[in-house]
């Protein structure tokens, strides 16, 4: 009975560690890792982000975050993350949210090769 009630523990923990940390992966490969995801105006979030093989990153956008002026295919008030660096297989990047973002809750968007890859939901608070 104890190793069953540690094993429901450790996976419950891990499934907490994992939804405060914003990541969301998909079949093959496909990962999208926020090092936050409650922000408020003016932060910066960290973004780790890769897809499946074969597949390339077009971008990770949303409207929380600041346009960069190089916000490329990404539609809508908001912008996309400029990666710059490897990291695990995949690219990483930061990005700040909006000055004039409302608070409330914002999907960020991932798109590889021709189409959408999922995302994850970024709070910000006032």
């Amino acid at each position: 009975m104890n190793i069953v009630r540690t094993a429901f523990v450790a996976l419950s923990v891990a499934g907490i560690a994992a939804a405060g940390s914003g990541v969301a992966s998909a079949d093959g490969g496909t990962y999208l890792h926020l090092d936050r995801t409650t922000v408020t105006t003016g932060d910066t979030v960290r973004v780790v982000a890769r897809c499946s093989d074969g597949e390339g990153l077009n971008f990770v956008g949303s409207e929380a975050f600041s346009p960069t002026g190089d916000d490329g295919p990404y539609q809508g008030n908001g912008g996309v993350v400029p990666f710059h660096d490897e990291a695990d297989g995949g690219l990483k990047g930061s990005t700040v949210v909006r000055a004039d973002v409302a608070p409330g809750v914002y999907h960020v968007g991932q798109r590889c090769g021709g189409g959408n890859a999922g995302g994850v939901d970024l709070t910000v608070t006032p």
